[in-house]
């Protein structure tokens, strides 16, 4: 991810963490693509200019960075 696309993530993620209710909406969807589209929608609400490919890359990410994890 760019600089652009990883400040647009984190924006979302303020978002998101100061609202319980879209963390709800969120974390309910058990479906990727439905989740994408979710949060390219929470995005938009919010001015945050998000593509597709930049909500990918980051789960992938995300998943990497739990699975890389130091366990005890």
């Amino acid at each position: 991810m760019d600089g652009s696309s990883e400040e647009a993530i984190q924006a979302l993620r303020r978002v998101v963490h100061d609202d319980p209710v879209r963390q709800a909406r969120l974390f309910a969807l058990t479906n990727a693509g439905e989740f994408v589209a979710a949060v390219l929608q929470m995005a938009q609400s919010q001015g945050i200019g998000l593509q597709e490919e930049t909500v990918w890359q980051a789960m992938r990410s995300g998943r990497r960075s739990w699975s890389d994890r130091k366990r005890p």
